[in-house]
């Protein structure tokens, strides 16, 4: 007679829980810090965009859009060269009466202005200072044309008396591109200007150039030109409009009507 075995069950082994770690949150930030750091990334954008990238850097703060890292090391890059450079100038520092609007136009144009005078006193260049709040550099060579303009800083290879009227013609027109700077600097940063001045010169060279106008063509050396403007300029233009005009159109085209315009709209289908 057999005797039947015994089948114990096998233990159940339990998994031994352990406690979870607390995950790590990240460091809150404080306001007054969020707010200082706001206010220097919009002091940073003034710098380098003026007013317009003062604007889109308060819009894209209050949309809560956190500027990239090339952004940010790019506008970063760029105030530090700007700081940089506007306290050479600084150094060198400039003549004049000192009114409200010199005062501004000589610290808007600072950096561009510092550049040049490096640029100037390293090419062994002579430093005048003028009565109107710019200075002059006269080099040797290394000059575009008779001379040109940077912030309030004009470079030049031309060697005339001081007190001639030409000179002095000359000072005041290029205190007037020196205005120009500044104007356009506040609105959309110190590249604003010679990017302006060279699409202007592209399309409408010389004394047809509409800042050179308004700085005075006779101040400025240039021969008056008739009152028709550059027959390049103009067929430039109207070939760039009928460009974007066309471009427009067959973008509309590509993207066909809208559902609204047809009046069709889009019912649910019925399940099979």
């Amino acid at each position: 007679m057999t005797t039947p075995t015994l089948e114990r069950p096998a233990p159940t082994v339990v998994p031994e829980h352990r406690p979870a770690a607390p995950e790590r949150q990240a460091p809150a930030v404080r306001p007054g810090s969020r707010r200082v750091r706001s206010a220097l990334w919009w002091a940073a954008c003034l710098t380098c965009g003026g007013l317009v990238g003062l604007v889109l850097a308060i819009v894209g703060t209050l949309r809560g859009r956190a500027p990239s890292r090339l952004r940010r090391g790019v506008v970063a890059a760029g105030t530090a060269v700007q700081l940089a450079s506007g306290a050479c100038f600084a150094v060198a520092g400039s003549e004049g009466d000192g009114g409200l609007w010199e005062t501004t136009r000589v610290v808007v144009n600072a950096p561009v202005s510092g550049a040049a005078l490096l640029y100037g006193v390293g090419k062994g260049g002579e430093v005048h200072q003028g009565g109107n709040g710019t200075t002059a550099v006269v080099l040797d060579g290394g000059v575009v044309r008779a001379g040109t303009m940077f912030g309030t800083v004009f470079l030049t290879d031309q060697r005339m008396e001081a007190d001639s009227p030409r000179t002095q013609g000359l000072a005041e027109h290029e205190a007037r591109h020196a205005d120009q700077w500044a104007a356009f600097s506040l609105v959309g940063g110190p590249a604003a200007f010679p990017a302006l001045y060279a699409v202007d010169e592209a399309f409408f060279p010389g004394a047809f150039n509409h800042f050179e106008r308004q700085a005075g063509l006779d101040d400025g050396g240039y021969d008056t030109p008739s009152d028709c403007p550059s027959i390049a300029g103009q067929l430039t233009l109207v070939s760039l409009g009928l460009v974007s005009a066309s471009a427009l159109v067959a973008r509309r085209r590509l993207r066909g009507p809208s559902p609204a315009s047809t009046g069709s709209k889009d019912f649910p289908r019925s399940a099979s």
